[in-house]
């Protein structure tokens, strides 16, 4: 017999093991801190989950396979043992979290047949009296949350338990493999960091007026800004921030959530980027300001092999590898990140990806651009917002110049915002519109297509321009005909790229505009959203109205001319990304042939039919709700994906100005070169998500039978490969047959 249990194997510098009632102790005690910041009334729940979650390793035959008497088997499955024992009691949150806590939420049919094939509840009923007699008594009853009261309530709250589970879990194995190291948490000042924000914004202002900005646009910053301070002290809800791009809505928003969060002691703020978008152009602003331990950039996921391992029974000793624990959990002041990032840890059943969702509670998320969320998520979309709202303490700002019909009066979806549900930030928005109009449009030939010669031509003939295209391939290959003709001051943007790549090339780029040097720059629609770049002359590829209008906001920025030119075009191959996106393009065509230049240019309120029309079209959700209701977590997180293809991160090798990733992975494999325990952690996973790129899953296979891939660690469970040198080239970024892959994302 085993006379203390064990949770984990020994750690490494005290080999000392981790011993089981110490581990339940700590889980249940950061569990319920953890959900008592999000909701107070989930504490009892939340605690029992951690202290029961391991109760399957007081089986003789785990303990055996932890010492190393025993093979792996079937035998030394854990999690479902007390979710049994919870199911039992009718603690049905705590069975779905507990049997979730290492292969991720099941259906509800699916957890019921877990139980059966491991005669789990027959077999909990020896294990209790172990707990008890270390642990003391399991109670009969769990007081229940008051707010809970329906179907879809419950499971948001069980969401909510088994986020809370999975972080206290994760941090207290990292605690012990890091010989009782914790984690450093950066503490949320709201008050002095909206001190530097208005530092850095008084700042922008001495320089736009050094560089001859119109004083005009600058007083609607001021304006915008100030709007910002002013709604801060409303109750906490949804917040609409309607600015036309150039407005300055980066350090207003943020100002705002800084604000709202030292009125309401909120913990901490999230911004949320499109998802093709250059998110890190925000990020680089934010961390400028605030500081680099105050924001955390967030948006390249890794497979962590090991998170399916419950379910196919691999061994426990993976514990001891640091992969999950590069799994980002968001517990800093502020984070950035993508709209894809965010929406699954809403709806995915996965652990890595849940784990953030605690850490969501009592903050303002802020949605830059919100008119790109996919409408086939609204309905699910706000009824998890209202639910935060509601009951979670979250704040919401929906920030862009397009706003989208999100008012139930506007369009008719089930949870659509009521008329007095959203606050509008800013004062007198239809003047504000009219004043920084700056560009003037071009799109009464736009139903004659043109070939990319006849782009290249017009393009030409202009000294700066930038042209905004739908999908990679369509920039590479204006991008070539270019070429053919000048070289000089000719740049591309496109996902392809690394994000410090990208960066580079944006600071190139800015730098040969401030110095009037020759600029022609190809790039996708990442462009739109947060790129602080101001052209003289735009080109945009037939899009959804709003991506023309987000695409205008990089011409004339500063207002240094009367008016920038911004042309709308359809090239001869028009192949577009299928589903919303095109059918949004179709409508937009209708619309741009009823209606003059001037009106796009000044009328925000045309986009309330833009986006009533797209959203008629569009499927909005309903059968996610279905699935919420039934309680069915893997049949909601497969059907509620951003993208239908999430892609395959890879780290391209790319030696930037300021941080080279050849120099990063030469320290992460410097440190794994010599032992069988695979290290890499947070940190890592930081450090290299500015030198990732996302590819297609047939694109990472050509790559592969190219051998163009190296696994980052040779021989250690984690699906992260590096490129080739020769594989990425320094201007169009990751190449598979000596050309980008085609893209067809939608934002």
């Amino acid at each position: 017999m085993v006379k203390e249990y064990w949770a984990h194997t020994e750690n490494d510098i005290q080999n000392v093991p981790h011993l089981l009632n110490d581990h339940l102790r700590c889980v249940g005690g950061l569990a319920e801190k953890f959900i008592s910041e999000a909701n107070a009334e989930l504490g009892e729940q939340a605690k029992w989950a951690g202290l029961l979650h391991d109760v399957g390793k007081y089986r003789e035959e785990f303990q055996e396979y932890l010492i190393g008497a025993r093979e792996s088997s079937n035998e030394t499955h854990h999690a479902v043992y007390g979710a049994a024992l919870a199911f039992q009691k009718r603690w049905i949150s705590l069975a779905f979290a507990i049997a979730a806590h290492h292969a991720g939420l099941h259906d509800k049919d699916d957890l019921k047949t877990l139980f059966q094939k491991y005669d789990a509840f027959e077999r909990v009923s020896p294990l209790i009296a172990h707990f008890e007699n270390e642990l003391g008594k399991i109670p009969e009853t769990i007081a229940n949350a008051n707010f809970i009261n329906n179907s879809v309530n419950l499971e948001f709250a069980t969401r909510m338990i088994f986020s809370c589970l999975v972080d206290a879990d994760f941090l207290d194995t990292e605690k012990h493999y890091r010989n009782g190291e914790e984690r450093r948490i950066v503490d949320f000042n709201p008050a002095k960091l909206l001190e530097k924000i208005i530092t850095a914004r008084e700042t922008k202002v001495q320089n736009a007026r050094a560089n001859n900005a119109d004083e005009k646009l600058i007083e609607i910053r001021n304006q915008i800004f100030d709007n910002c301070l002013q709604k801060a002290v409303e109750p906490k809800g949804f917040f609409s921030l309607t600015v036309p791009t150039g407005g300055g809505k980066t350090l207003s928003a943020m100002a705002f959530a800084l604000k709202h969060s030292e009125i309401h002691k909120l913990r901490r703020v999230i911004v949320v980027i499109p998802y093709l978008s250059i998110i890190e152009q925000n990020a680089k602003e934010y961390i400028e300001i605030l500081g680099k331990d105050i924001v955390i950039e967030n948006h390249s996921a890794v497979k962590i092999k090991s998170e399916e391992a419950e379910e196919k029974n691999t061994s426990e000793k993976r514990k001891r590898n640091f992969l999950e624990y590069a799994t980002e959990n968001w517990d800093a002041p502020v984070i950035v990140t993508t709209s894809v990032q965010f929406i699954e840890s809403l709806f995915a059943h996965k652990t890595s990806k849940n784990r953030k969702l605690h850490n969501i509670a009592n903050s303002v998320v802020i949605f830059d651009e919100v008119q790109t969320l996919p409408a086939k998520l609204l309905e699910p979309l706000f009824s998890v917002w209202r639910e935060m709202k509601e009951n979670y303490g979250v704040s919401f700002v929906f920030s862009t110049a397009t706003q989208p019909a999100f008012r139930q009066d506007e369009f008719n979806f089930k949870n659509g915002l009521s008329t007095n549900e959203l606050v509008e930030i800013t004062n007198d928005t239809d003047k504000v519109f009219r004043e920084l109009n700056r560009v003037r449009y071009e799109f009464k030939e736009f139903t004659k297509p043109q070939t990319w010669s006849e782009i290249a031509t017009e393009m030409l003939a202009e000294r700066q321009i930038l042209c905004v295209l739908n999908t990679r391939k369509h920039a590479f290959e204006l991008f070539g005909k270019l070429a053919e003709t000048e070289t000089d001051g000719l740049y591309h943007l496109s996902s392809a790229m690394c994000a410090e790549h990208r960066l580079e090339i944006i600071e190139t780029i800015k730098e040969r505009l401030k110095n009037d040097l020759p600029c022609r720059v190809v790039s996708t629609q990442l462009v739109e959203a947060g790129v602080d770049l101001d052209f003289p002359v735009l080109f945009r590829a037939i899009a959804p109205l709003d991506s023309i209008v987000q695409a205008a906001g990089r011409c004339n920025r500063e207002g240094k001319l009367a008016k920038g030119r911004v042309r709308v075009f359809t090239p001869k191959e028009n192949v577009l990304p299928p589903g919303i996106y095109k059918a949004a393009t179709g409508i937009t065509c209708s619309l741009l042939e009823s209606f003059d230049e001037e009106t796009l240019a000044t009328n925000h309120e045309i986009f309330s039919d833009y986006f009533r029309r797209v959203y008629q079209t569009a499927n909005t959700g309903k059968e996610i709700q279905t699935a919420r209701e039934g309680l069915n977590y893997r049949e909601v997180s497969s059907k509620a994906k951003v993208i239908d293809n999430e892609g395959i991160s890879v780290i391209v090798q790319f030696e930037g100005k300021e941080s080279s990733s050849f120099e990063i992975i030469k320290k992460i494999r410097g440190k794994n070169s010599k032992s069988d325990i695979v290290f890499f952690g947070r940190d890592d996973m930081r450090s290299l998500q500015r030198f990732m790129v996302n590819l297609y899953p047939r694109d990472f296979e050509i790559l592969q039978q190219k051998q163009q891939l190296q696994p980052l660690l040779t021989g250690k469970s984690l699906d992260l490969f590096v490129v080739n040198e020769g594989s990425y080239n320094k201007q169009l970024g990751v190449l598979t047959d000596k050309r980008p892959t085609d893209e067809f994302y939608i934002l």
